[in-house]
């Protein structure tokens, strides 16, 4: 390390450590990034779930009404 680069190296360290006074120390995000996530894999999961069960009960209404109309015209 040159003659030069003690000085900038001493005034970093104090800029550090006066930057870092007064504040509380923050949580690490690792662990909100990842509540995050999973909470956004676990809503889109539910969407999907129900836009699943919409199609067969969609499906299962439509083919009720067509077994009635097929008996209404057996009658007939």
């Amino acid at each position: 390390m040159g003659p030069r680069a003690r000085p900038a190296l001493l005034l970093l360290i104090l800029l550090r450590t006066a930057a870092t006074q007064g504040r509380p120390p923050q949580p690490s995000l690792s662990g909100t990034l990842v509540t995050g996530i999973l909470s956004g894999i676990a809503v889109c999961v539910i969407i999907f779930l129900i836009g699943i069960l919409f199609r067969i009960l969609k499906r299962r209404q439509s083919s009720r009404g067509a077994a009635v109309n097929y008996a209404l015209a057996e009658c007939e």
